[in-house]
């Protein structure tokens, strides 16, 4: 009688890391099916107001209705031109200004349900030319690549941080998520409200350890440029770290990585994220990683360019819940194990003029 199969209870096994298809057209189809992707083709075409909110702004009228006059598609006489991008395409650097313009822009707490404008069917087709054109582009092609082992930087805020601390990643999401844990409980008793009138809780979902982005070109790290919820630095120190070879690391490129995560090592947070995240127009429950959970198979992970710009912001299923990637940034990498050491010297860097790439290497630090 022949032996059956085992079924595989390994949840990192179930995760299923797969390689991307990289054809343009479906990197175009990943730009467009976030909201972060839409509004960074929709600065590029000059479509979208440069300013925060752009998910919340409500749209009038009954469903299938044209979205309002600011989200309006340019008219027939500007289709035959090529949609403006900058004029390298294939430098690196030539779209961070806006990319990073669409990070620190964007934000997760307060606002009522709404649609977002740049959703609509009629925007989406006039912005695909604009998706096509940075999905073909040279210079963009490392949006959908993994981690780059070799150029990964630490960005220390100098006004308001201390040097990296390397040896205590367990520790630290230990304490985390016992108070994740408190804060459920304690928030919980507003569950009775209607979602949005109760006391806000957490925003974001990526752990409280430490963090690195790539070097990319003159920019001494892609952080650099611009963040969420930034506070408008100006000054940093830039620390070079080497990764373990053996370091295991999760690739998050898309909205189905971030489900299969969750799914894999889920943590029940619907009383911390209802009332802030009631702009979603969601009302059950919610799911976030367990991230101490999430260790015990990956040292870390990664969220591509690729990955952020179709997944943050958006209320994915996970089963009968939802969930949201909020907080993090292109190309961050979080590290959920001591698989980080020191290499090369820091270095002071200084924005001169507060733009995504006004910044400049200063000196360097002991």
């Amino acid at each position: 009688m022949p032996r059956r199969r085992r079924k595989c209870l390994d949840p990192a096994a179930q995760i299923n890391q797969y390689g991307r298809v990289l054809e343009p057209e479906l990197r175009a189809e990943d730009l467009l099916s976030g909201p972060r992707g839409r509004e960074l083709c929709a600065r590029l075409a000059a479509l979208a107001p440069p300013r925060a909110g752009v998910l919340l702004v409500p749209v009038p009228g009954p469903a299938g209705a044209r979205p309002p006059a600011e989200a309006e598609p340019p008219g027939q006489d500007d289709e035959e031109q090529p949609p403006p991008l900058p004029p390298d395409r294939d430098d690196p650097l030539a779209v961070i200004p806006a990319l990073a313009d669409v990070a620190a822009d964007a934000g997760y707490w307060g606002g009522l349900p709404a649609a977002d404008p740049l959703g609509h069917p009629d925007v989406i087709a006039e912005l695909r030319p604009v998706a096509a054109r940075l999905a073909g582009s040279a210079g963009c092609r490392w949006w959908w690549s993994g981690l780059d082992r070799g150029t990964q930087r630490y960005v220390q805020w100098t006004a308001r941080q201390p040097a990296p601390e390397l040896g205590s990643a367990a520790e630290t999401l230990r304490a985390a998520d016992a108070e994740a844990g408190e804060d459920e409980r304690r928030m919980s008793h507003d569950r009775h409200l209607p979602a949005g009138s109760g006391v806000n809780g957490a925003w974001w979902t990526c752990p409280s350890v430490l963090s690195t982005t790539r070097r990319l070109g003159r920019l001494g790290a892609v952080l650099l440029a611009g963040q969420e919820d930034g506070f408008g630095d100006t000054d940093a120190v830039v620390w070079p770290l080497a990764v373990a070879g053996t370091a295991r690391v999760l690739e998050v490129d898309g909205p189905q990585a971030w489900q299969r995560l969750v799914a894999a090592y889920p943590r029940p947070a619907t009383a911390t994220y209802r009332h802030t995240w009631a702009w979603t127009g969601w009302d059950g429950e919610w799911l976030v990683p367990r991230w101490p959970a999430v260790a015990r198979d990956w040292d870390g992970v990664h969220l591509s360019v690729a990955g952020y710009l179709s997944t943050a912001g958006r209320a994915l299923p996970a089963g009968t819940a939802r969930t949201l990637l909020a907080g993090w940034n292109p190309d961050e990498t979080y590290w959920l194990t001591d698989v980080l050491t020191p290499c090369g010297q820091a270095r002071a860097w200084h924005n001169h003029d507060r733009t995504p790439l006004g910044w400049q290497e200063v000196t360097a630090t002991a």
